[in-house]
């Protein structure tokens, strides 16, 4: 097997052009791949990121029942959130903060106009110590919320300012503003309120939405002491199973406890469509490829039809000669898969030392990437091209082993 492996390797250095080639679209196709592999990867921890400290927290704790019912905001599937409740749950390993929220639905009303809105009440000093990354929401003079300055501060969001108003000609937001909503018995409440300034979300859909403070939300809607889901920190993404499993047994089976991807619909969308689509181009990318080992792997059977002639008339074997272009196959595979993973190893290493910011179409606020690939991403590309590069080799080799030393000592 020795020999055979090098001689496999005199034989694809042999004819340099054609080998260099083949080599070259290796070279390319993977360093591709893994270039886009290792973008991906960072744009797709930056939306994690965002999603886990800037929206719904890594998890989140409700009653038991309120995420079948979440569309309709219910106010009776509320949590007492005394503190002896919140410690409980930061006594898991690694719970690092929480924050109690309410969500529901709501006006706002300033002087004639009102607007339905939906509505995020937040105990601003816990929200912001849980989810670090909701602060790069507010604008301006926006940023108060978070110090929980004002009981009756608000924040809302652009589109939604346009509406109560920029509309109506006003200068400033210090015009009377009302938040009114339905509380826990049916009975319309209004709490004076002020507009603290706007808010710039992510997702799409949020395009009237008010941020309230956690005690302006319960008097209005008669919830003292309690709140409708709780927003969980943790130190690391990795023990996300096992923080949600000991909280569940920690409050025991009247709650529920949802991973941030439970939640957060639209990002695990977003993920699993993207990971389709490089799937799909990694798989036409390596089946060229391929094909153009194959292609070399022909061309080679066709030019050494004597050479495999005089190879049977001494005596080796037909399944020798099969394993030979098999493995002059592989090496090709290799050496290109190898050269790529280098390739884009160092593209990605590139990108990673700079600050890209990507923009989605469906998010005004760009995310700040740092892409990276894994060394086993890597190691999985460059087998699959050096397996993928033999099993494409199968019809060449086997055409080799068939010849026959007569038709083939005389060059047919």
């Amino acid at each position: 097997m020795r020999n055979l492996i090098a001689i496999a390797v005199r034989n694809v250095l042999r004819n340099k052009r054609r080998t260099l080639i083949t080599l070259l679209a290796l070279l390319v196709g993977v360093g591709v791949m893994v270039s886009i592999r290792g973008l991906l990867n960072g744009l797709q921890s930056s939306m994690i990121e965002s999603a886990t400290k800037g929206q719904t927290g890594a998890l989140q704790v409700h009653k038991k029942g309120y995420l079948k019912n979440v569309l309709a905001s219910p106010l009776d599937l509320d949590i007492a959130v005394d503190e002896a409740f919140l410690q409980k749950i930061k006594a898991v390993p690694h719970v690092t903060a929480v924050a109690p929220r309410i969500l529901f639905a709501g006006m706002v009303n300033v002087e004639e106009e009102t607007l339905f809105v939906q509505i995020f009440a937040v105990d601003p000093l816990r929200e912001f110590a849980a989810l670090p990354k909701r602060k790069e929401v507010l604008n301006g003079p926006a940023a108060a919320f978070a110090q929980g300055a004002a009981d009756n501060g608000i924040v809302v969001t652009a589109e939604l300012a346009q509406g109560l108003i920029d509309g109506k000609k006003r200068k400033d937001f210090n015009a009377p503003t009302a938040v009114l909503a339905p509380d826990k018995d049916g009975a319309l409440s209004a709490e004076e309120a002020r507009i603290l300034g706007t808010m710039t979300l992510t997702s799409p859909g949020e395009k009237k939405v008010a941020m309230v403070p956690l005690a302006l939300a319960q008097r209005l809607l008669k919830l003292q002491g309690r709140a409708t889901e709780i927003a969980v920190a943790i130190d690391d993404l990795d023990h996300l199973d096992a923080v949600r499993d000991g909280l569940q047994v920690a409050l025991g089976p009247d709650y529920e406890v949802h991973r941030w991807d439970e939640i957060a619909l639209f990002f695990k969308d977003i993920v699993f469509r993207q990971n389709l689509v490089l799937s799909i181009v990694a798989t036409v990318f390596m089946i060229l490829m391929l094909l153009g080992v194959a292609n070399t792997m022909l061309m080679a059977v066709l030019d050494r039809t004597r050479e495999i002639g005089t190879m049977m008339a001494v005596g080796v074997r037909r399944g020798r000669i099969l394993v030979l272009f098999l493995l002059e196959a592989l090496t090709i595979g290799v050496l290109g898969g190898l050269s790529g993973g280098a390739l884009g190893g160092a593209v990605v290493a590139y990108m990673n030392a700079r600050t890209l910011q990507i923009a989605l179409p469906t998010s005004p606020i760009p995310f700040v990437v740092v892409p990276y690939v894994t060394s086993g991403y890597i190691a999985t590309v460059v087998g699959v091209a050096g397996l993928g590069a033999v099993v494409f080799a199968l019809y060449p080799a086997w055409r080799a082993s068939r010849m026959r030393p007569v038709q083939a000592l005389a060059g047919g």
